[in-house]
């Protein structure tokens, strides 16, 4: 994402400088270009994953975002992509079992 922000980057150093101020981290250099407000980066990595990944994939990375990143509210993480997240399952077996399933593929994965 910070690549986004500064595409003539051809160091690491031009890519934790912003503003003319270089960051002691990329976490630093995220929150000053505004990136770390709330959980946006996580919606945005998965409807992103959701175009391009399976719903393997993207469960996957639900779970790294849950058992790694700093959320703000995991429930909404998982309703906002309930879909995407739950795909395969419901295909599988059924509207209302299908995000039981996912679940416990979810935690399967933190777990394992």
């Amino acid at each position: 994402m910070l690549l986004l922000r500064k595409s003539a980057a051809i160091s690491f150093d031009d890519i934790l400088t912003v503003n003319g101020l270089r960051c002691i981290t990329f976490q630093q250099a995220y929150q000053e270009y505004g990136l770390l407000r709330g959980d946006q980066q996580w919606h945005d990595a998965l409807n992103e994953a959701a175009q391009f990944q399976s719903p393997r994939q993207v469960s996957m990375l639900f779970a790294m975002i849950c058992g790694f990143g700093e959320l703000e509210d995991v429930p909404d993480l998982w309703v906002q992509h309930q879909v995407s997240l739950c795909e395969d399952f419901v295909h599988r077996y059924s509207e209302q079992t299908g995000p039981h399933y996912a679940l416990a593929d979810i935690e399967e994965l933190l777990t394992s």
